[in-house]
C-alpha cells in the first residue's frame, strides 16, 4: 500500500487526541474528530512530497512533538481545566518554588501518549527495504489534494460561525477551552502561537468605545472620607482554604475550631467563591486588591505588573492610610515587588523580614509569621492597610510531624491527610493571630477580613474529598470547587451573624471601600453589604448569581449553557440565568480590556 506509513501516522495522531479526551474528561464529538483530523492532514501533508526515507523520520518526529504537547496539556489541565498558552513564557521561571504541587498531576498512564513511537518504530523497520514508487506527479497530487480538502474541512465551520457572528469569534475569546473545542488541538495551539506573535507589533491603544465602556465604572463624584471613618484595616489570605473545612469534622476533630468560633464575632458569608484561574494565589491577590478578573491564561503579576489598576492599597493610601503587604518567601516571586510598588503598596515585608523559624512548605510556619506581621503593623503609621499572605496551607501539603495533631485513620489520600493536617494547624495559627491582636487592643476598633484564595484541587468528583463529604451533582461539586470562607469584622463590632448573600473575591476592595465611605472607581465587584444581588463571574464565563448557577457549554455557540438551581441542584428553564450571560461575558471582556491595554493608564493621561 502506497504511503502506509502516512495513513498509520493520521491513525496514530489523532488516536492521541482521543487518548487526551479520555484522559482529561472532555468532550469529543464526531464534528470535533473531523475538525483535528482535518487539521493534522493540512500540517502534515507536506511530508508525501518528501522521499520515502526522509518522509518516515520526520513523521516520527511529529509524532513526538505532539505527544510532549499533548501531554503537556494534560498535566496543565489536571491542575487549572485550561490549556496550555504561550503566554505563560513568562511564568516559567516561577513554576521551580512551586513544582512539589506539579508531580502529583503525574500518572503512569501519561505514558501511553509515547506508545505509538514502538508502534510506528516497528513499522518503519519492517518497511525499511521499501522503494519509493511514487512518481513525482502523483505526490504533489495527493499532497495538494490532502492540504485542500483538510483547509476545506477546517475553514468551513469558521467562516459558518463568522457569517452567524458568534462571539467566540468575532469578540475577544473569553475561555481558552472554547476556543479549543471550536479549533481543534492544533487549531487552539496555532492560533494561540499566532495571538503571541502579532502581539508584539500590535496597537494597544484604546478606542473610544472602549473608553466609553470604562468610564461607565467610574462613580462621578468620589465621596471624600473623615478622620472618624479611617479604622485601621488587616486583609488576610489563607492558602487552599476551603469553605467546606469550616464547621467539618474528621473522626469526631474540629479542622478548625477557631475560626468556627470566629463566627460568632464576625460577619460570616458561606456563600463566598473564589474566582481565580490559572494564577491561583496571585490571581486571588489581584481580584481582591484590584476588584477585576484573572486573565484566561497566566499571571498578571508575571505578565502586567507594571500597569495602572487604581485599586484598593492605591485609594487607601490616597485617603491618608499607610499600606503595607507581607509574605514571607522571597520578594521577587511572582514579581510580587512589583506589583506591590505599583498597585500603592508603601512597603512589602518578605522573607528577610520574617524569623528564620520552623519552616512549614516553603516559608516560616504561619504562626510566626502572623505574630511577626503583627510587629510590623503595630509600626505603621495610624491608620494603615496591612494585606498578609499566608502560605503553610500550600501543596502539596506538607507539615512536621511534630505539628500533625488530627486521628486521620480511614483516609487514603495521602495529599488529603496533609490538607487536613495543614488547615488544622492554620486554624490554630489563625487563633493565635486573634488572640495576639486582642491583647495588643489591635482588635476591637480595626476592620479584619480573612478570606480563602482558592481551593485545595482536592476536589474532583471522583476524589476522597468529594466522595466522603456527597458532593455528586453538578451544584454540590461546584459549591465545592469554589467557596472559600470570608469573614468579616467590622470596627466595634460587638455580635456577629451569617449573610447568606452570595458574592466573589471581586466584591471584597468594594467592600472594605463601602466600609471606610470611598466609592471605588474602575472596579467591577460590588459591596457586599449592599442590597442588591451579586454577580459572581467565574473565568469560564460561568457564574452565581441570586439563587442560580450557570454553567456554559464550551462546545457550543457563546450563550449556551446550563442554569441550575443552588437551592436543589436541579437543572432550570434557561431563562432564569438568560439575563446573565451577556453581562458575565460583557465583564470579563472589560476586564481584559483594563489590563491588556493598560486601559486606565491610557485614561488618565487623556485626562491630564
Amino acid at each position: 500500500m502506497k504511503f502506509l506509513e502516512y495513513w498509520i501516522y493520521l491513525v496514530l495522531s489523532i488516536s492521541k487526541i482521543v487518548l487526551f479526551s479520555v484522559y482529561s474528561g472532555t468532550e469529543f464529538q464526531f464534528s470535533f474528530f473531523i475538525l483535528n483530523l482535518a487539521s493534522i492532514v493540512v500540517l502534515s501533508s507536506w511530508t508525501l512530497l518528501l522521499s520515502y526515507r526522509k518522509r518516515r523520520w520526520i513523521l516520527m518526529l511529529l509524532l513526538f512533538l505532539h505527544s510532549t504537547l499533548l501531554v503537556s496539556d494534560l498535566w496543565y489541565y489536571r491542575y487549572f481545566d485550561d490549556l496550555l498558552s504561550i503566554s505563560l513564557l513568562s511564568d516559567v521561571t516561577q513554576m521551580s518554588d512551586v513544582g512539589g504541587g506539579f508531580m502529583t498531576l503525574i500518572q503512569a498512564e501519561d505514558l501511553f501518549f509515547f506508545a505509538d513511537l514502538l508502534l510506528f518504530s516497528l513499522v518503519l523497520f519492517a518497511g525499511r527495504k521499501n522503494q519509493e514508487t511514487s512518481t513525482r506527479k502523483t505526490k504533489r497530487l495527493l499532497a495538494g489534494a490532502g492540504f485542500a480538502l483538510g483547509f476545506l474541512l477546517f475553514a468551513i465551520p469558521l467562516a459558518n460561525s463568522y457569517i452567524n457572528e458568534e462571539k467566540w469569534l468575532v469578540d475577544e475569546p473569553i475561555s481558552n477551552m472554547r476556543e479549543y473545542y471550536q479549533l481543534g488541538f492544533w487549531g487552539y495551539h496555532g492560533l494561540d502561537f499566532a495571538k503571541g506573535v502579532s502581539g508584539l507589533f500590535t496597537n494597544d491603544s484604546i478606542t473610544a468605545q472602549e473608553a466609553s465602556w470604562i468610564k461607565d465604572l467610574d462613580p462621578e463624584t468620589p465621596s471624600a472620607v473623615s478622620d472618624s471613618e479611617k479604622p485601621n484595616i488587616i486583609l488576610v489570605q489563607l492558602e487552599s482554604f476551603q469553605t467546606s473545612v469550616i464547621g467539618q469534622q474528621v473522626n469526631g476533630q474540629e479542622l478548625t475550631p477557631h475560626l468556627n468560633a470566629l463566627k460568632e464575632e464576625t460577619l460570616f458569608f458561606p456563600s463566598f467563591y473564589h474566582q481565580t484561574h490559572e494564577g491561583r494565589t496571585s490571581d486571588a491577590e489581584f481580584i481582591t486588591l484590584a476588584s477585576l478578573q484573572p486573565l484566561k491564561s497566566g499571571s498578571v503579576y508575571t505578565q502586567y505588573a507594571e500597569n495602572e489598576f487604581d485599586g484598593l492599597p492605591e485609594l487607601l493610601k490616597d485617603a491618608g492610610y499607610d499600606t503595607a503587604a507581607m509574605h514571607a518567601f522571597e520578594k521577587d516571586f511572582w514579581n510580587r515587588d512589583d506589583f506591590y510598588q505599583n498597585i500603592g503598596f508603601n512597603q512589602f515585608f518578605s522573607q528577610p523580614d520574617f524569623p528564620d523559624n520552623q519552616k512549614i512548605g516553603m516559608a516560616v510556619n504561619d504562626e510566626d509569621f502572623f505574630t511577626t506581621s503583627i510587629d510590623h503593623a503595630a509600626q505603621l503609621k495610624e491608620p494603615y492597610f496591612a494585606f498578609l499572605v499566608a502560605l503553610s496551607s500550600h501543596t502539596p501539603y506538607e507539615i512536621p510531624e511534630d505539628l500533625k495533631q488530627l486521628d486521620l485513620t480511614g483516609y487514603e489520600d495521602p495529599l488529603l491527610r496533609g490538607y487536613y493536617e495543614t488547615i488544622h494547624y492554620v486554624d490554630g495559627a489563625v487563633g493565635v493571630m486573634i488572640e495576639e491582636l486582642k491583647e495588643k487592643d489591635m482588635w476591637d476598633d480595626s476592620l479584619i477580613l480573612f478570606y480563602g484564595d482558592h481551593d485545595s484541587g482536592l476536589t474532583q468528583a471522583d476524589s476522597e474529598m468529594a466522595q466522603e463529604l456527597g458532593a455528586e451533582t453538578e451544584v454540590e461539586l461546584f459549591e465545592l470547587d469554589q467557596q472559600v470562607p470570608l469573614f468579616i469584622k467590622e470596627p466595634r463590632m460587638e455580635e456577629g451573624r451569617v449573610i447568606e448573600n452570595s458574592g466573589g473575591q471581586i466584591d471584597i476592595a468594594p467592600t472594605i471601600l463601602d466600609i471606610v465611605n470611598i466609592d471605588p472607581p474602575y472596579m467591577l465587584g460590588q459591596s457586599l453589604l449592599d442590597e442588591d444581588n451579586n454577580l459572581t463571574v467565574f473565568r469560564d464565563g460561568s457564574f452565581r448569581v441570586e439563587e442560580f448557577y450557570f454553567k456554559p457549554d464550551l462546545t457550543s455557540p457563546s450563550g449556551s449553557g446550563t442554569c441550575y438551581d443552588t437551592s436543589s441542584g436541579e437543572k432550570v428553564e434557561f431563562a432564569e440565568c438568560e439575563p446573565h450571560v451577556k453581562t458575565a461575558a460583557e465583564q470579563l471582556r472589560i476586564s481584559d480590556l483594563i489590563i491588556q491595554k493598560n486601559a486606565l493608564d491610557q485614561l488618565n493621561t487623556d485626562g491630564d
